[in-house]
């Protein structure tokens, strides 16, 4: 009985953890008919707030392309086993720490399905190697069913610059984070 009861109870669980999942992904492939949003944010705060978790990492050299596609379009996405070198915000569940590694996803093109190649205007620029501070939601990959991590904003990449500096390489909103800014008040 009480065996039966927990199944039934996981399977609840898993079933309201799914709407969610498809609730939020709806809401992000509004944002810009991508995977992710075109949320534009004017400070930290509001950022973080937004964000499941916050970590600097490095992106490696070599990551993953795969294309996923339907009736209407096709997007090329990066997959990246990223290595986490600091949290700065946690709220996934996972307990993440400088020893954890996550596969961040990013869209890099989209194509409609007439055309022949590959926009990037309509998705982010593949990252390069190197130390980002990164803003993340936790996703359920609708194509494969997977967890991965998505930034927050298109408009929101941040790259570690020296002087304690992380400078946002993909516009000019927020362009500039302290490091002290991050870790003032934990």
């Amino acid at each position: 009985m009480k065996r039966r009861m927990t199944s039934l109870l996981i399977i609840i669980l898993l079933i309201v953890l799914g709407v969610l999942g498809y609730e939020y992904l709806e809401k992000a492939e509004a944002g810009n008919g991508i995977w992710g949003s075109d949320e534009l944010y004017r400070t930290l705060d509001e950022i973080k707030a937004d964000s499941d978790l916050v970590v600097r990492a490095h992106i490696p050299l070599y990551y993953d392309i795969r294309e996923y596609g339907g009736e209407e379009r096709t997007t090329k996405q990066a997959f990246y086993e990223v290595a986490i070198d600091e949290v700065f915000l946690d709220h996934t569940g996972h307990g993440f720490d400088e020893d954890s590694e996550i596969v961040v996803n990013q869209v890099i093109g989209l194509k409609d399905s007439d055309a022949d190649k590959y926009s990037s205007k309509r998705g982010m620029k593949p990252m390069k190697t190197g130390d980002y501070l990164l803003f993340l939601k936790k996703v359920t990959h609708p194509a494969d069913g997977n967890v991965y991590y998505i930034s927050n904003s298109s408009h929101h990449l941040y790259k570690w610059r020296g002087n304690k500096t992380f400078k946002n390489i993909a516009s000019d909103k927020l362009g500039e984070i302290k490091y002290s800014e991050l870790t003032s008040g934990q």
